[in-house]
């Protein structure tokens, strides 16, 4: 029986941790997971709620750290190591591109503990992001490489990152793990015709658009005269890092002033939420990094309110276009809704929706080497 030490630390990593957490108990006579939240982003309805609803086994190691990057890392590290010392796990599973992933991956490098990476070998090759750090490091430091895509392969190939520049280095493209819980719990999505938009689903948290007041407020007024002239509903869960923003522009009568704007708020959203709007919407506008995904996954065209992107495939298809600046959102919706007259939404980019399976079954045998 094989051990390995899980680690969550946002809500994307939950939902990625869903799909391989059930592949595990469909291979629990050979493999089993001790799960550990770093305590990076925890509340109940950031954390909690999506735990609850995506059916994930306990949280058997949470960790309690402060808000401070600078010295979040430091606890994140010293937390992952005191739970390696204690389980002595055969691997360390990281996920994504969080300061979880990485400080996962540090502390079980020291530990002479295998790193697993899920969902290596992306790049947007934007050093200002902080994520792209968090990738370049963990990547170097993992000893099994699951990409989601044959690119993400040939990116590490390139990095020097490839079967037999080590020993027992493994590097492999198996698909995407949240393809994998978009269909467990989204289905089949509804089919819809590219015409007239009506409905977007807007999400807008990353530190660069929103932390800045004043960026922060020209992301609003751009998309409000893009969505009026458009004759767009606009639906926004608003992320607590928004609403801080918001709050401070316009106090107790942010919500109004965003209903002002044509733009409807919402609490932050549960995953299967998402999963309903996306089905109901016709385009997506987002800075998030999965959500770009997830409206792949369920076949919608997607603004990505940044100028870099980690997911090129989703860019180079049509299926996603970038919009670096407010100012451009009226000629990036354009080029949107000319590229995806010609794009197929079942191209299996990112695998199959079996994911989870074939990472699993492959870590099986690794492990047993």
């Amino acid at each position: 029986m094989k051990t390995l030490l899980t680690i969550v630390g946002a809500r994307p990593q939950l939902m990625k941790a869903a799909a391989f957490s059930h592949a595990i108990e469909a291979n629990r006579a050979h493999v089993q997971q001790i799960l550990l939240h770093t305590g990076q982003h925890y509340s109940h309805n950031m954390s909690g709620r999506f735990q609850e609803e995506l059916q994930l086994p306990k949280i058997d190691v949470q960790l309690d750290v402060v808000a401070d990057p600078s010295m979040r890392m430091g606890q994140m590290m010293k937390g992952v190591s005191e739970a390696i010392a204690a389980v002595e796990p055969d691997a360390v599973v990281v996920f994504g591109d969080t300061d979880s992933t990485l400080a996962a991956a540090l502390a079980a490098s020291r530990a002479h503990v295998p790193v697993v990476h899920i969902e290596a070998g992306l790049r947007s090759f934007d050093r200002r992001m902080p994520e792209e750090h968090n990738r370049i490091l963990t990547d170097q430091l993992s000893d099994v490489l699951f990409c989601p895509s044959e690119s993400a392969v040939e990116q590490l190939a390139h990095e020097g990152i490839a079967a037999g520049i080590r020993p027992s280095l493994h590097v492999e493209a198996v698909g995407d793990l949240m393809l994998d819980t978009a269909r467990f719990f989204g289905g089949i999505p509804k089919e819809k015709e590219f015409g007239k938009p009506q409905t977007v689903l807007l999400t807008l948290h990353r530190p660069s658009n929103v932390d800045d007041r004043e960026a922060l407020i020209q992301w609003i007024e751009g998309i409000a005269r893009t969505a009026r002239a458009l004759s767009l509903k606009v639906l926004f869960p608003v992320h607590p890092r928004t609403q801080k923003g918001l709050v401070a522009e316009w106090g107790d009568a942010w919500k109004k002033e965003l209903v002002n704007r044509n733009i409807e708020p919402h609490e932050p959203a549960s995953y299967l939420q998402i999963l309903e709007w996306l089905n109901q919407v016709d385009e997506v506008w987002t800075d998030s990094g999965g959500l770009q995904k997830e409206a792949f996954f369920m076949k919608r065209p997607a603004l990505v309110l940044r100028d870099s992107t980690e997911w090129k495939e989703l860019v180079a298809g049509g299926f996603a276009v970038l919009c670096a600046e407010p100012s451009m959102l009226e000629e990036a919706h354009k080029a949107l809704t000319k590229s995806i007259q010609n794009v197929d939404f079942n191209v299996p980019i990112y695998g199959d929706g079996h994911s989870a399976n074939r990472m699993i079954n492959s870590l099986i045998r690794w492990l047993s080497h």
